[in-house]
């Protein structure tokens, strides 16, 4: 059951990564505007199941449970991050999102006051 929750959670963070990397696509370029509200979303859901789990990744949680390993202790939840990285991630990654989101809502509402 452990190595399904690492596949699955490694998934979820390439999706994030690349949800992150869309919404600066946009923010630069305008390009990939349809997928914005799913590149905007994706990151933000993750959020909302961090602040609801206490600061903690729901995944790692699990994987806790389900090795018994000891609260505050780093459990193996993902495949391929150091546990430096994967503790630091929502430090490294929160920054990176919200200044792209910011500038893509900026090029949206300065492209509607063009276009209006």
């Amino acid at each position: 059951m452990i190595v399904l929750i690492q596949i699955a959670h490694s998934l979820i963070y390439v999706l994030a990564v690349l949800c992150i990397l869309g919404v600066w696509v946009f923010a630069l370029t305008g390009r990939a505007r349809k997928l914005l509200i799913v590149t905007l979303g994706g990151p933000i859901v993750i959020g909302l199941g961090l602040l609801l789990n206490d600061g903690e990744c729901v995944f790692q949680s699990w994987a806790r449970a389900l090795t018994d390993t000891p609260e505050g202790v780093w459990s193996r939840d993902l495949l391929f991050l150091p546990e430096a990285i994967a503790r630091n991630t929502p430090w490294i990654f929160t920054p990176v999102f919200l200044l792209g989101a910011v500038l893509a809502l900026h090029r949206i509402g300065r492209h509607n006051r063009l276009n209006a």
